[in-house]
């Protein structure tokens, strides 16, 4: 397909945003909400694009945020342009959506955008796209379940061992409810720095940024907040970021009370049972990095989201350079950050 015209803006109407959005099949990392999150949280640039054929009919949607350093000239070469997820195209085809990521690429030429970095989020199509555009890949894959099918299904199609999970969280008491306030957010960030310190990783969210979230994700309907208790102590927690029946996994955190207690495999069960009341389709439980091998130390991730009866669909993230001047200015950029941290 020939894709005569890219139209990039900064700003959209949210209902008429989101309606196209949902008539190309888009998902929520297509819609108005998170785009409006995700640049305030990385101080960016909204890029609310739309792609049309030489009839002029728009025949995709994509969402992105162009992050700029603060100082020139970096600020005017060395700005980046990052999108969620591959365009939303209504007949879900590679050539069409191949076409619009090489049409985004031309408009953004001259631009001072030397990068571009597709994070293919619910994406299932982005392996057949990104490796024939020459996108420096990372191997990923994503789960999926089917919510279609009847709730009797999904149980059995759940290993034995998560189900035995499910039973004994419930028998232990463990309690999961959906949340909505700042202070129930603190929790699962709380949670989640606790859960990535025990791997190593520094995590930090203040006040401003629950408050935030809650405005723009959870008061919108756009995310739904779950958390599980125990004897009135919360013990793990997750978001799901939802847009016209499909949900996806965001973001979690756990206790090690909570790991014991089975509470995130209680959860997710909880969130399913949900979804398949709310008339539901499909829960997409996030990526993992695809490991090489069984025995993996990564393989925990993995494994735990495929026992859920999930479909693993490898989905890579790519990134790409447009633009060797930036390239090399964002080079010199790096090396002062590094030296100023010395």
């Amino acid at each position: 397909m020939n894709i005569v015209r890219i139209q990039c803006a900064s700003s959209a109407v949210s209902g008429e945003w989101d309606a196209l959005v949902a008539y190309h099949g888009g998902s929520f990392f297509h819609c108005h909400a998170y785009g409006v999150h995700e640049c305030a949280r990385r101080n960016g640039e909204p890029l609310f694009t739309k792609a049309f054929d030489h009839k002029g009919e728009c025949v995709g949607v994509a969402l992105g945020t162009i992050v700029s350093p603060r100082h020139w000239p970096f600020s005017r070469f060395c700005r980046r342009a990052i999108f969620p997820a591959l365009p939303a195209t209504r007949e879900k085809d590679v050539d069409i959506q191949r076409a619009i990521v090489v049409a985004i690429e031309q408009a953004f030429k001259g631009k001072g955008i030397f990068s571009i970095r597709i994070c293919s989020y619910d994406s299932p199509l982005s392996a057949s796209v990104l490796s024939s555009l020459s996108y420096e890949l990372n191997d990923r894959c994503e789960f999926h379940i089917d919510l279609s099918v009847p709730k009797e299904v999904i149980w059995n199609n759940l290993k034995s061992a998560r189900r035995n999970d499910i039973r004994k969280a419930t028998k232990l008491g463990v309690e999961t409810r959906m949340a909505n306030t700042v202070a129930d957010l603190q929790v699962l960030y709380g949670l989640q720095a606790e859960s990535m310190q025990r791997r190593g990783m520094d995590f930090h969210a203040d006040i401003e940024q629950a408050a935030m979230t809650k405005a723009l994700l959870v008061d919108t309907g756009r995310a739904v907040l779950l958390v599980s208790y125990c004897g009135g102590i919360a013990i793990n927690a997750a978001m799901f970021g939802c847009f016209e029946g499909k949900a996806y996994y965001l973001h979690s955190g756990s206790s090690l009370a909570g790991n014991k207690m089975a509470g995130p495999v209680h959860l997710l069960w909880k969130m399913i049972e949900l979804l398949k009341a709310d008339g539901g389709t499909a829960l997409n439980l996030g990526g993992a990095d695809a490991p090489p091998h069984a025995r993996d130390s990564r393989n925990g991730l993995y494994t735990f989201k495929r026992d859920f009866g999930a479909s693993s669909i490898p989905q890579p993230a790519g990134t790409k350079s447009i633009s060797w001047i930036g390239s090399k200015m964002n080079m010199i950029l790096s090396l002062l950050k590094r030296r100023a941290v010395r």
